[in-house]
């Protein structure tokens, strides 16, 4: 059995001479493990370098401002596939997305990270729109921006990355009006739900795929109303694949120990 760390201190003081001539007296420290890639069944692994046509495409802010992937060089990128007018899982996708903001920002570690929802219906969600979107999730992190550009900006990024999407015709005889103008929407677009994790060389290191898990208290309340019936049994029943906090932040702890 180990000594006590009291006891053993006062052992090596009262063989101070011995110890010194053996080398003195030392005590196993146990460093803790490096975090390992989470697995094929928390999402897909792999390394793939940006190129400059995805690194350089222009996007607005909410604020109005022009960034691009380069601006974050030197940090690790989440990017997420979102629309402010979904009403299906896009509140759930980024309530845990801010979710996991936060938490990192509490374990001091937002100054190196930034999160990105980028549209998929550029047409639509202008930069007073997601400014008004972000708002909802209040306080919204610092370091979460909310991004559209141009329909052919946004296609070509998506394109690249694999994101689906197919816009169609909203159902005749329903009127869907958007949550924050009250204008009747005309069309929907269907799409694939990702996250993607960039690290600090702007690779792409890994995706969670499909929606996640989202407590209810964490999607607005002004969503939660516009959330269609499919969209409440997903809130209600979320699937048991649905990706997590916990596994977004494995992959972001992991990425900090292999990106310096």
């Amino acid at each position: 059995m180990r000594a006590p760390r009291v006891a053993l201190a006062g052992w090596c003081v009262a063989t101070l001479a011995l110890a010194l001539a053996l080398g003195g007296c030392t005590t196993d420290v146990q460093q803790p493990p490096s975090p390992t890639a989470p697995g094929a069944d928390v999402g897909t692994r792999l390394d793939a370098a940006l190129p400059a046509r995805i690194l350089d495409l222009p996007f607005t802010t909410s604020d109005g401002r022009t960034i691009t992937l380069r601006s974050f060089a030197g940090r690790l990128v989440a990017v997420s596939d979102a629309m402010t007018l979904c009403q299906e899982t896009c509140p759930m996708d980024t309530a845990t997305f801010v979710q996991t903001d936060r938490a990192e920002q509490q374990a001091g570690r937002g100054g190196d990270e930034v999160f990105l929802s980028i549209t998929v219906d550029p047409r639509r969600d202008v930069p007073k729109q997601l400014a008004a979107y972000r708002r909802l999730y209040a306080p919204p992190p610092a370091n979460w921006l909310a991004l559209t550009g141009s329909q052919s900006t946004v296609d070509t990024l998506w394109n690249y990355l694999g994101v689906y999407r197919h816009r169609v015709p909203e159902p005749a005889g329903q009127i869907v009006r958007n949550w924050r103008t009250g204008v009747p929407l005309t069309y929907d677009v269907q799409h694939s739900d990702e996250v993607f994790f960039l690290d600090r060389r702007g690779h792409e290191r890994f995706v969670l795929e499909g929606p996640p898990y989202a407590a209810s208290q964490s999607v607005p309340a002004t969503l939660q109303k516009f959330l269609n019936a499919q969209g409440r049994a997903n809130l209600a029943a979320p699937a048991a694949t649905n990706w997590t906090e916990a596994q977004a932040r494995a992959v972001l702890d992991w990425l900090h120990t292999t990106t310096g």
